[in-house]
């Protein structure tokens, strides 16, 4: 925090208040660093903007890949990068979930960074195999009822959304499921058309090319309403489970410090690009939904997301290990 008051007390010192560096920004291509590696679901939200995001801003954005101990790499870097506006940050669920997975963490969300605005948010679907004897999350939760911690489910790894997803899930149903990690959704996604693990609880996208390969049944959508991509699967509410959100999201911060002024010029161009039917488009394709909260709202969004799942995290005895 010091360091950046001596970078933003700098600028002062040359006769650029607040106001004025403000009116000055932005002057050279602006850096979004991802913590994610290409074609993420946090990369897909950038690059969808990438092209449009100039026209509002005057300048280029560079995406900067981060990927690397489930994000933790990418947003340290966003923590540590100057407060001069030049350098954006991708957050997600697992950014907000990672300081409860580990004893410590090398940034503080409300510490380090000002919420801009939140892109996207993702309504995962549950899968079962074919073959399970489940077609219904009501069949699910009976079958696994009777075989107490024998059916599997898969993630892409420890703490993970799908991971946590799944634990919230099966608290809430009261049954026990034995977790199968692996690197990612897709892979396990793979191993369940294969009939490897029972249950897995995968992003619409890869959900939507689990189902297009078949060997697998969609149970429920953890989403407010029906999605039209997939119109004969019930909601989790529909399911029987009303006030269970398992969505993941996508957002853009900044280092504690950025000017207000320029923190409000982002959010409009950000805005003003969400609204972009090319860019709606293209993040619908990766199986997204454009947000658009921003501002106070989505500060308080990101904490309260921090602490529901801490919860879950707590009460599962969940770790990143």
């Amino acid at each position: 925090m010091q360091r950046r008051q001596l970078i933003v007390g700098a600028g002062l010192g040359l006769g650029l208040g607040p106001l004025a560096f403000a009116q000055e920004w932005p002057d050279r291509a602006i850096r979004v660093i991802v913590p994610g590696g290409p074609g993420s679901p946090a990369d897909v939200a950038i690059r969808a903007m990438q092209d449009v995001l100039p026209k509002h801003l005057g300048q280029a954005i560079v995406v900067d890949n981060r990927a690397g101990g489930q994000g933790i790499i990418g947003v340290e870097a966003v923590a540590k990068s100057p407060a001069d506006g030049y350098t954006l940050g991708l957050i997600n669920l697992q950014t907000a979930v990672a300081p409860a997975l580990r004893a410590k963490t090398p940034f503080d969300l409300q510490r380090d960074f000002v919420p801009v605005v939140q892109l996207t948010s993702e309504s995962p679907v549950l899968l079962a195999r074919e073959g399970l004897g489940a077609r219904t999350l009501a069949e699910l939760v009976a079958l696994a009822k009777k075989q107490p911690g024998q059916l599997t489910f898969g993630s892409a790894g420890a703490g993970t959304p799908s991971h946590l997803g799944m634990a919230l899930l099966q608290r809430a149903a009261g049954i026990e499921m034995r977790h199968v990690p692996y690197r990612t959704v897709a892979s396990a996604v793979t191993d369940l058309a294969g009939g490897t693990v029972d249950v897995v609880l995968a992003g619409s996208a890869a959900a939507q090319q689990g189902l297009n390969g078949g060997r697998m049944v969609p149970l429920a959508l953890s989403a407010p309403q029906r999605k039209a991509s997939f119109p004969s699967v019930p909601t989790l509410a529909e399911a029987g489970f009303p006030g269970i959100d398992l969505r993941g999201w996508t957002g853009i911060v900044v280092p504690t410090g950025v000017p207000a002024a320029v923190t409000a010029k982002l959010a409009k161009a950000f805005a003003a690009a969400l609204t972009q039917p090319a860019v709606i488009a293209r993040i619908e394709t990766s199986g997204a939904e454009v947000s658009g909260v921003a501002g106070a709202a989505f500060q308080a969004f990101v904490q309260s997301e921090a602490q529901r799942w801490r919860k879950v995290v707590v009460d599962a005895k969940i770790t990143a290990d």
